[in-house]
């Protein structure tokens, strides 16, 4: 189900991609140029959520809403767990299955979590969220991230870095808010493999 809605939104992502052009800080992404391999990886460290000082400030008012419209039924609580669970069940797959789908056949390059395989990592840095909503109205999410890509033997040769951070909107709002933030890293994942093409031919 997950994978039949990443590959709708990157159909239609392909024509309404909104947010800033990626561009280049430092190195060059066109080492990738021949490779076969790319492993992933994906941080939240330093995250902030829209309106709020601090990601636990968040978490925790979400939950104390929950709480207070159900008390005792533990709803905070499974809100905090699936905020940090969607991360590798939601954005990350949604981020890797749209990136493959889109980069073309004739230079594809595999992408994915961990790859052993790979001589390189791009690493994910989400800096910012704006979870958006649907409750009648909607806005969808926007996230801001930093991206580079570094030798996985070699940890600190930096072979590319993007200008950050780097603003993603994505054009739809579905209800469920995993969904909606997982659409802004497939927005992500069709703006990146629209630089590659240009970059790392």
């Amino acid at each position: 189900m997950r994978k039949t809605l990443s590959i709708l939104l990157i159909i239609f992502c392909s024509l309404t991609v909104l947010g800033q052009k990626i561009k280049t800080a430092s190195g060059d992404i066109s080492v990738l140029a021949g490779e076969k391999e790319l492993s992933v990886t994906f941080g939240y460290d330093n995250i902030k959520v829209h309106g709020y000082e601090t990601e636990e400030e968040f978490i925790e008012d979400k939950m104390r809403i929950r709480e207070r419209h159900k008390p005792g039924s533990g709803a905070g609580e499974r809100f905090k767990g699936s905020w940090f669970a969607d991360r590798d069940t939601v954005y990350a797959p949604m981020f890797i299955e749209n990136l493959n789908y889109a980069i073309p056949k004739k230079r594809k390059i595999k992408v994915s979590e961990n790859n052993p395989e790979a001589k390189y990592n791009l690493h994910v840095e989400t800096l910012w969220v704006y979870p958006g909503y649907n409750v009648g109205f909607s806005q969808p999410c926007k996230i801001e991230v930093a991206l580079k890509i570094y030798e996985i033997a070699n940890p600190d040769n930096v072979v590319w870095e993007s200008k950050s951070p780097l603003r993603i909107e994505a054009k739809l709002a579905p209800y469920k808010r995993e969904i909606r933030i997982g659409a802004a890293y497939g927005a992500l994942a069709m703006k990146l493999s629209w630089f590659l093409r240009k970059k790392a031919k």
